[in-house]
């Protein structure tokens, strides 16, 4: 069977599973099917329609949408199917297919496994996990403070990135690339289909670096290995009797988006993380909508944060004992590696002067 003769039933279904089978692992048959009993729950139509049909929400230039319907706070995903379809877009709705299926995962899974269902308090702000981000709102009026969204830009790039890992790994008819490479090398690499946000994945690939535990877990083996899912991988501290997930951003961006906003406020202080996202989302909101790369200097703000996240939180797990330098020298290899990509990618250079001051913003 060839992916344009399969009917929308079972286009529904292959997307689903591709990512259950990410998520949870593809012999956890008992869990997939427990949490697809919440899903259908939670989802109230998966709405196919031929390619180029326009509605509401879809044209050629907006191919799916997982929304949320107000009316009942369910959730609604509009996406294209093959019926119409031009043979050299066949990829693209593979690929669409998963994706807005990714959505809907990473709002229901903190649902579906009670991660602060009531939300947490930070700086006077209730933040919520919603929709694969945050959602910040006023605790005493319940307006939406800003824009009311945290995340878009981790969001959406995560999204092609763990589609690109699913298809690969589960849907790839023959030639795939590993979840490692992926994680590692730049979108053009990943034998996946190219979306409007694959110029941005590389920042998400910088953020996950970031939040990297451990350096030498090969996500590849553990997706292989059908018994779990790669987001929950763990790993083993030198502190006796204590594990960390083997990356909190991987784990959180499906799980429990609330968890990466902790511990990027633990490293870095109370806020940080909203100061964080609410830049890169909106260099992310223009660039998208005006068709072109973001701002150098837009990006070596974030590269800037992110490499100072990173080095506090390694002197931390150094100086707690939780790692030991050769551990920490392979995560910062890993994280060096992507960003300088980033530099060549976006010609975000640093000069030795803004080094020094990343350094000693480090040690603050």
């Amino acid at each position: 069977m060839t992916l344009h003769t399969i009917s929308d039933d079972e286009f529904k279904n292959k997307s689903f599973n591709n990512i259950a089978y990410l998520i949870f692992g593809q012999n956890e048959t008992e869990t997939i099917k427990s949490f697809r009993a919440f899903f259908n729950i939670e989802v109230k139509a998966i709405n196919i329609f031929p390619w180029g049909t326009k509605t509401d929400y879809l044209k050629p230039t907006v191919p799916g949408i997982c929304r949320l319907d107000t009316s009942d706070n369910k959730i609604v995903i509009d996406m294209y199917g093959y019926q119409s379809a031009p043979n050299n877009m066949h990829d693209f709705i593979r690929h669409e297919g998963t994706h807005e299926l990714c959505h809907a995962f990473a709002d229901i899974l903190p649902k579906a496994f009670q991660r602060y269902p009531e939300g947490a308090k930070i700086n006077e702000i209730l933040y919520k996990n919603h929709m694969g981000m945050i959602k910040i709102t006023n605790p005493n009026t319940g307006k939406p403070v800003g824009n009311g969204l945290l995340g878009k830009m981790f969001n959406e790039t995560m999204m092609d990135i763990a589609t690109a890992i699913a298809n690969n790994s589960f849907d790839s008819n023959g030639f795939s690339v590993t979840a490692d490479n992926i994680l590692k090398e730049p979108y053009k690499n990943w034998n996946s289909a190219t979306t409007g946000y694959s110029i941005f994945t590389t920042l998400t690939r910088l953020a996950i670096a970031a939040f990297n535990n451990s350096a030498i877990i090969n996500y590849q083996d553990i997706i292989s290995n059908q018994k779990t899912g790669f987001p929950r991988a763990t790993v083993k501290t030198k502190v006796p009797n204590i594990t960390y997930k083997a990356n909190d951003f991987l784990y959180g961006i499906f799980f429990d988006q609330l968890h990466i906003a902790l511990i990027y406020d633990n490293i870095m202080g109370s806020g940080q993380y909203k100061i964080l996202c609410e830049h890169i989302d909106k260099v992310f909101i223009d660039s998208t909508r005006n068709g072109r790369m973001p701002n150098s200097n837009d990006v070596k703000q974030f590269m800037n944060a992110l490499q100072t996240f990173l080095n506090r939180k390694i002197n931390a797990y150094l100086s707690n004992g939780i790692i030991d330098r050769d551990w920490a020298n392979r995560i910062i290899t890993h994280f060096n590696l992507i960003w300088q990509e980033m530099q060549r990618e976006y010609s975000s250079y640093f000069s030795a002067e803004e080094l020094a001051s990343i350094r000693r913003a480090a040690r603050t």
